[in-house]
């Protein structure tokens, strides 16, 4: 039983680390597009390079906007890691609950479940 709750707790706590790894990554090009392609672009404007300038410009949007996007969907896999990892332990507490609750052996030694009540004559 101890296996089954351990697999099922390993993806959900891998997800989540995924997750926060990439809303870090998210973060990291949202910023980068923003410093480095824009600096560039308004260097290019300065030598005259317009059209240059502004696809230096898209090129930091679509960064910035991928970053967002990686942010958000690594948000997303954090919190569904969080609750696969909650599921999982709610799931291992009822198993461990239910196994608890049936007794071992029968309340009368000698008979089982399966053998029908046969009255006395």
């Amino acid at each position: 039983m101890g296996i089954v709750a351990v697999s099922l707790l390993v993806p959900a706590a891998a997800r989540a680390d995924r997750g926060e790894r990439m809303e870090r990554q998210g973060e990291r090009r949202e910023k980068r597009g923003d410093k480095r392609d824009e600096a560039k672009a308004a260097e290019l404007r300065e030598h005259g390079k317009t059209k240059a300038a502004n696809a230096m410009e898209r090129k930091a949007d679509r960064e910035e906007r991928r970053g967002q996007r990686l942010e958000r969907q690594g948000e997303r896999m954090e919190k569904q890691g969080e609750r696969r990892e909650k599921r999982g332990e709610r799931l291992e507490n009822r198993k461990a609950n239910a196994n608890a609750a049936t007794p071992a052996t029968p309340a009368q030694p000698g008979v089982t479940p399966a053998t029908p009540a046969t009255p006395s004559k």
